[in-house]
């Protein structure tokens, strides 16, 4: 076989390839692959993905700031409490040290932070996160800001830079064009489009007054005094149109998932049953038919209807993260109730109660698969109608069936094994703001309840938890007083003082609602946003101020090790059990 010679054209090519390029080439070429690579990263950084760390607990439970990690010596949960923030010293005036105690939100047992505190500092670093920005740099209706939204932005209040350099994050809670007021623990709001023209007028009118005291030295200005002196005798009906038109904002999905906080885990019982701590009882204590006493309830059986309690344990909204709860508790009443109930072979009836202020509500799960909804005076339903019913197969005997009975934003809603089958409508379960706006928090919340008949059944993993509460505070601190309104004085957005949100403003509140320096309480507008004068309103971040939506923790902090001297104060170890996507 002949061999093919290669074409005289080709010649310089081949030499071209073989011979090496001259050195100053090649470094240029480096030099500006370097170049470009960091090129790409700022534009990334910029535009597309941008990491932070998260210095303080205003949205514990969710993500935590400078914190140490607790397993309860009672129950074993583990939580995780927080410890000062450097930037805050000047204000707090005092370290946490050893002999301060962290609550277990679980079980109530007062644990002691010998291993991780402030004068040690050896305290865990704050969650490490990521943001997409683009999302909100398109704007889409799809991909731009939404409510409940976990959401970093600039602090309003920066005073370090014309710019506003200092990152904050929290939930976004009110978007544009509405008005939003917290009442009870919750949040609601209307479209401005859907009130009159009077009630816009007065609130626009409301606004322009909080603008003249916040511009004026000391808060006093005849102008403002003399709006508000007017806007008096008219308040009285926008809140009552206020009233008829606004709506209870309720979590998404996804969102609640991460609200929902532990009031009792009965896989963790505490190991010494003292005063003040929960535990399932029977109502009835001669009654041997519920045994509570390990970490399953057990129904042996019986005709007639034997009852269970939850003893020793009252909703409030306070949060184990904080060692020193800001400020007065204020109960809570929206609860979920959830378990895996197994029946026994046998004609059987299981009835779970919530209730939530005096209003008393009962799901009815039957053996025979008939599922009802009631609603009585406190008492179990007896010949009641039900509020909704629902036929489903049979349970199988022995087969685990999940359970999911949930109090929250007005509706009762039962779910078995994640599919919801009965709920309450708007007519039969609804908030009255008028009254609701008169009333405290309340203090005591009513307890969990349960009964059984027929046939024995078991139920495991039983959670008990609750909804996070807004607080509305109508007395704030002295130097909060510039931040409170002429009309109630309330913080920005609470009862009674309902916050515009004009086009391109948002509302932004903490999960750790107790100790959150957010919308409710800013009094000072940052350098970056005082050129804007009345086109600012305080309480809100505009929509320039936003810099994106938080999505994952990559790096929580991390693991540390006993055995190596180094890692027992450092937690350096990948910690990936806590990564987490954020909701």
């Amino acid at each position: 076989m002949t061999e093919m010679p290669i074409p005289a054209h080709n010649d310089g090519l081949r030499d071209t390839l073989s011979s090496p390029e001259p050195p100053t080439e090649g470094a240029r070429e480096t030099a500006d692959s370097i170049v470009v690579a960091f090129i790409l990263a700022f534009v990334f950084r910029a535009f597309i993905i941008e990491a932070f760390v998260i210095p303080t607990g205003s949205m514990a439970a969710t993500l935590y700031g400078r914190h140490g990690t607790m397993l309860c010596a009672d129950c074993g949960w583990e939580f995780a409490y927080g410890l000062t923030d450097p930037s805050v010293l000047h204000r707090r005036r005092q370290l946490l040290g050893p002999d301060e105690s962290a609550v277990c939100p679980n079980c109530e047992h007062a644990n002691l932070t010998t291993e991780i505190n402030d004068r040690k500092r050896n305290s865990e670093a704050g969650d490490r996160i990521l943001a997409l920005k683009w999302p909100y740099d398109i704007g889409s209706e799809w991909l731009g800001p939404k409510r409940w939204d976990v959401t970093l932005f600039k602090d309003p209040s920066d005073q370090d830079s014309i710019d506003g350099v200092t990152n904050f994050i929290k939930r976004m809670v009110g978007v544009p064009n509405e008005v939003l007021e917290i009442v009870d623990g919750d949040v609601y709001a209307t479209p401005l489009d859907q009130l009159s023209e009077q009630t816009r007028a007065a609130l626009e009118d409301a606004r322009h007054a909080k603008y003249l005291r916040r511009s004026s030295p000391n808060g006093r200005s005849a102008e403002a005094g003399a709006i508000e002196a007017r806007l008096r005798k008219r308040w009285p009906a926008v809140l009552d149109e206020l009233g008829q038109e606004m709506q209870i904002c309720r979590k998404t999905p996804l969102a609640q998932s991460a609200l929902w906080t532990v009031l009792y885990n009965h896989d963790f019982p505490p190991r010494t049953l003292d005063s003040g701590q929960p535990h399932w009882a029977p109502i009835a204590p001669e009654t041997a038919a519920w045994d509570a006493g390990g970490r399953k309830l057990r129904f042996a059986g019986g005709e007639s209807y034997a009852g269970l309690i939850l003893r020793g344990k009252q909703a409030t909204d306070r949060v184990a993260y904080n060692i020193r709860d800001p400020g007065e508790s204020c109960g809570v009443t929206d609860f979920r109730l959830r378990f895996v109930a197994t029946w026994d072979s046998g004609e059987s009836a299981l009835l779970l109660n919530l209730s939530k202020r005096g209003r008393s509500f009962w799901a009815e799960l039957r053996s025979d698969g008939c599922v009802n909804l009631y609603e009585t005076q406190g008492d179990p339903p007896h010949e009641e109608e039900p509020l909704a019913t629902e036929r489903l197969a049979p349970f199988e005997p022995g087969a685990g069936v999940v359970v999911d009975l949930q109090c929250l934003d007005y509706r009762v809603a039962l779910s078995l094994d994640g599919e919801e089958f009965l709920a309450t409508t708007p007519d039969q379960f609804a908030p009255d703001l008028a009254t609701l706006r008169t009333l405290r928090p309340q203090v005591a919340s009513e307890p969990v309840r349960m009964f059984a008949r027929g046939a024995a059944m078991v139920l495991t993993h039983v959670v008990v938890e609750r909804d996070v509460y807004y607080r509305s505070p109508r007395r704030v601190r002295i130097d909060r007083l510039s931040a409170v309104s002429g009309l109630t004085g309330t913080v920005w957005g609470g009862t009674g003082n309902p916050i515009l949100l004009r086009e391109g403003e948002f509302f932004m509140l903490g999960d750790n609602s107790p100790a959150s320096g957010d919308s409710r309480l800013w009094s000072v507008v940052g350098e970056h946003l005082s050129a804007r004068g009345e086109d600012y309103q305080l309480g809100t971040v505009a929509r320039d101020q936003l810099i994106g939506r938080a999505f994952f923790v990559y790096w929580p902090s991390g693991h540390r090790s006993a055995h190596i001297p180094v890692l027992d104060r450092l937690g350096i170890i990948p910690n990936v059990g806590r990564m987490r996507w954020i909701r």
